[in-house]
């Protein structure tokens, strides 16, 4: 069921992504975002990670907390091959225990080939820490790394991010972001072909010296939520400003879309469940 699920998501982003990549077609799609049911999970970044559209957050997931995916990212802002190609992200997302994440993504080029025969894409492992949970007069904190293993990666977060959510009215409320993105990130200085020891070769590099650095320097935006139904954003992502939208269908499968830089389209999907809950049945059995 999963398998089939992320088929269909890919095959939506890619009819989505060719509808508004036509001149013409630069709506952003609210309404359509909008129509949504109550959910106890959140949409994601574009690396996978729960957030805003580039900026993750601080925000807590429960244990056991498994969410895939996918998301489209626009020519303009590219990470491999910027201003050349756009790109899907697909992501695995899961809390392993309390206040740990770990992240998995894969970046793949859209009409690129290599030799004639397209690559598997960039693939990078990214751990989220909660250091302090969020309280009545204390926000969220939390260190997220890239793990510095990949010989050429282009999406690499290296972030402190801390998150506090305010009561705006009876179903309003806003979840308010800011951190810092870290300007460097260690790489492998090594070869596909000479890739025997993933800790040879460590070097630091820095953010600007790829195609388009990721959050590099003060990050920050805020999530208004209505009732965990849906919600809109704004987001500062050390770059850019960039506004955007999401809702939840069927109470665990998120849609969102924005504008980075009032320029072009970026959306996703992502499906959401909890490893650790029983099925019914097993559920029933348990209790009697």
């Amino acid at each position: 069921m999963n398998l089939k699920l992320i088929l269909v998501s890919s095959t939506l982003v890619n009819k989505i992504r060719i509808f508004f990549t036509r001149k013409g077609n630069s709506l952003l799609p609210f309404l359509v975002i909008l129509c949504a049911s109550t959910s106890g999970y959140g949409q994601m970044n574009i690396s996978g990670k729960p957030g805003l559209m580039y900026v993750p957050s601080a925000s807590e997931t429960k244990e056991g907390n498994f969410q895939f995916g996918i998301n489209y990212n626009p020519i303009n802002y590219g990470f491999r091959f910027n201003k050349k190609n756009s790109e899907n992200i697909y992501f695995i997302n899961v809390t392993i225990v309390p206040r740990l994440e770990v992240n998995v993504n894969l970046l793949r080029i859209n009409n690129e080939k290599i030799n004639g025969q397209k690559g598997i894409g960039d693939r990078q492992i990214d751990f989220k820490y909660l250091i302090l949970k969020e309280k009545k007069y204390q926000p969220s904190l939390a260190l997220i790394i890239s793990a510095p293993f990949g010989i050429d990666n282009s999406l690499t977060t290296n972030a402190l991010v801390a998150t506090k959510s305010f009561k705006l009215s009876g179903k309003l409320a806003a979840e308010v972001t800011a951190g810092l993105g870290s300007p460097y990130y260690i790489q492998r200085d090594d070869s596909e072909k000479d890739n025997y020891n993933i800790f040879q070769d460590l070097k630091f590099r820095k953010k600007k010296e790829l195609a388009y650095y990721y959050l590099s320097g003060p990050i920050g935006g805020v999530n208004f939520k209505y009732a965990n139904k849906g919600g809109l954003m704004v987001e500062w992502d050390s770059q850019h400003l960039n506004i955007g939208a999401y809702g939840t269908l069927f109470k665990r499968w998120t849609i969102q879309a924005g504008v980075i830089n009032f320029d072009q389209i970026t959306f996703g999907t992502s499906y959401a469940l909890n490893l650790k809950t029983l099925p019914k049945r097993l559920k029933k059995a348990n209790e009697n």
